[in-house]
């Protein structure tokens, strides 16, 4: 009967500190009454249903067995760890279950301690070592993957634990640097991260995922200090897959911190040259994030101006400018990346810096002559001039008074849209250009324009006159009196065909080049008489010239002018007809053009190949395969052996 009464007596207690572990069950398991009893404890899908029905086991042992499976159940339960709950029924020690004030105060304080606990940065490996926690409570918490979960069970395992567990859980945070947890419990300690700077990490976490840097510096910063991150925490932080997930995975741990570590953070933003982070944290400070439309520019133009940036050109001088970091420079100029990927890195870091800093990146590829990439991102900015026209004969104040009234009254009303200059304003949006600047001495406007199919609209604009309508109906009423007549815009010829010039190479144009690259090998030569010809940077120039052998050399040159304007492919054709490489001028622009040739050629196949049976279309469209096959495999001149056969079956398809 001893059995049976201890646990009607204690029931509630042993309910609550009774851990129905692993280790405890296979222990019983040699117990011959409770043998067949342990399969279906362990079924059971909750701690409380495993302890229950362990109980009611328990309860059903019968009389003249009680005393012997109760001290095998003893010995099972001090094996194991739980002398707290054998002590119930055997005391032997003074270890006794968790008391009622540490029990009820873990449970008020639960949803607060969730939010703040971090079990895998030496909590768990602490309270195991300290013999609060067993193997299987640590395999357990280890094998729950959302941490607020990992938090929850290590509670609520902590509340099955002797009452001594509580005051070595307090040491457990101590030593591991927690203790803003113990504040919580005991109101000593640092104070936990506060609500105001929780809310502002999470409704911020979307922005800082676009914006921050975490591997620029701001991860060894906070490392080193003293409110910052552990050595695990750094550790889990830079084996996430790219900086968007790293900053998700920083902010999680920040959020989990004392609240000395949210300005901790922005110290480390601030030193890192990150202050367009700190400004969407605080609202505070003149360096912004990059604007909207900028970002949405580097997304739209992303592909044509990774083809078109020549990396080694660019890094010193966005060092210079403060653009770039030590950091961003080691990441731009690993060996083992092609120009293409430096490229792409180039774009990703500048989509994460501040405003400034893309002003400053735009004023780089101008002045490391990269306009063209410049003006695809940014648009071209056409410089025109006003010139006013006077009445004949009449009475005028000095002319440059009139032009410094008229200048002064363009700049506001253009710039600030105002509604004498809506209709001006309405024409230029919608052919996607702006007016950005209006300048004195004579009258100097300046125009942006979207793209070169907006820089096309403004030349007709002009030249139509119909500007010169738009802007003396808006204005010369208002200096009428002075004998002003009409405005007249002009925009020099040379000023437009230098942005037309500047328009970015055609697909077309750079697979000319680059596919042509195995064939020119031997049929190109480099030297003094061809480079003088090009429009090449001293740096473009040096890296041609120093490449290790004449392949090499070849394979730079190409890479190179592809990633010039359109209007170098031309060039380079006439610097190889003025050095007289006629076969290199036609291995590449015989190559283009066949090659164009052949893919419409290939589409009218293809498509009478959907809609005709004919065995002719399909044998057409077969060798058609075959031929591209071998332009991939060998180039496109031994291709053309196949040209007699391909030009027989594609009469016989169409015809």
């Amino acid at each position: 009967m001893a059995l049976k009464q201890k646990i009607t007596d204690n029931s509630s207690i042993i309910l609550r500190c009774l851990d129905p572990s692993n280790e405890l069950l296979g222990t019983l398991r040699s117990v011959p009454f409770m043998k067949d009893r342990i399969p279906s404890i362990v079924q059971q899908a909750t701690i409380n249903d495993k302890t229950n029905t362990l109980l009611t086991a328990l309860s059903e042992v019968p009389d003249n067995r009680q005393e012997s499976v109760m001290h095998a159940f003893i010995a099972a339960l001090r094996a194991n760890g739980q002398d707290h709950v054998a002590n119930i029924f055997h005391k032997e020690s003074d270890k006794v279950p968790m008391s009622d004030e540490h029990y009820m105060l873990l449970n008020e304080k639960m949803y607060e301690i969730c939010q703040f606990l971090e079990p895998r940065d030496g909590l768990i490996d602490w309270l195991l070592s300290s013999k609060v926690f067993t193997g299987s409570n640590s395999d357990i918490l280890l094998s729950k993957l959302p941490v607020d979960d990992m938090a929850r069970e290590t509670i609520k395992m902590l509340q099955r634990k002797s009452d001594d567990s509580f005051e070595k859980f307090i040491s457990a945070l101590i030593e591991t640097e927690q203790d803003h947890l113990v504040r919580i419990l005991t109101g000593t300690g640092r104070s936990p991260m506060s609500r105001e700077h929780r809310k502002l990490l999470q409704s911020k976490k979307e922005e800082l995922e676009m914006f921050c840097d975490p591997v620029n510096g701001v991860i060894s910063a906070l490392a080193a200090a003293a409110d910052g991150i552990s050595p695990r925490e750094e550790s889990r932080i830079r084996s996430k897959i790219d900086l968007s997930e790293m900053t998700r995975e920083l902010v999680l741990t920040l959020m989990r911190k004392p609240d000395d570590t949210f300005d901790a953070l922005l110290k480390a933003l601030d030193k890192t040259g990150q202050s367009h982070v700190t400004y969407i944290l605080t609202g505070e400070g003149d360096s912004q994030p990059l604007s909207e439309e900028c970002r949405a520019k580097l997304i739209e133009k992303r592909s044509a101006v990774v083809r078109s940036i020549y990396p080694q050109s660019l890094v010193s001088t966005l060092i210079s400018k403060g653009v770039f970091s030590s950091h961003d420079q080691r990441r731009v100029e690993r060996h083992e990346m092609s120009n293409t990927e430096k490229g792409e890195v180039i774009v990703d870091l500048i989509a994460r810096k501040s405003q400034s800093a893309f002003d400053g990146f735009i004023d780089t590829l101008i002045e490391c002559h990269h306009e063209h990439v410049a003006e695809a991102l940014v648009g071209p900015e056409v410089v025109g001039e006003i010139e006013p026209q006077f009445a004949k004969g009449k009475e005028l104040l000095r002319k440059d008074n009139v032009e410094k009234e008229l200048g002064d009254k363009l700049q506001h009303a253009l710039v600030n849209d105002e509604t004498e200059v809506k209709q001006v304003n309405e024409v230029l949006s919608a052919h996607g250009i702006s007016v950005t600047d209006v300048e004195h001495g004579s009258i100097i406007i300046k125009f942006r324009c979207r793209d070169h199919s907006a820089l096309a609209s403004l030349e007709k604009l002009c030249m139509s006159k119909q500007l010169d309508h738009l802007f003396t109906n808006a204005f010369c009423s208002w200096l009428a009196e002075k004998g002003l007549e009409a405005l007249c815009l002009k925009i020099a010829d040379e000023e437009l065909q230098r942005h037309k010039e500047l328009k970015l190479m055609t697909e077309e144009h750079r697979e000319a080049l680059l596919s042509s690259a195995d064939h020119l090998i031997e049929k190109l030569t480099i030297n003094d008489a061809l480079l003088d010809k090009l429009s090449l940077c001293p740096r473009r120039r040096q890296t041609i010239e120093r490449a290790g052998t004449p392949q090499q050399q070849v394979t730079t040159l190409l890479d190179i002018v592809s990633r010039q304007p359109d209007s170098a492919f031309t060039q380079l054709l006439n610097a190889l007809t003025t050095t007289e490489q006629h076969e290199a001028v036609t291995i590449i622009s015989g190559g283009y053009e066949y090659i164009k040739t052949q893919i419409s050629r290939t589409k009218k196949v293809v498509e009478k190949a959907v809609h005709d049976d004919s065995p002719y279309t399909y044998v057409g469209l077969c060798a058609f395969v075959l031929f591209w096959s071998l332009c991939f495999l060998f180039g496109w001149l031994p291709a053309c052996l196949l040209l007699p056969l391909c030009i027989i079956f594609r009469v016989a398809s169409v015809g």
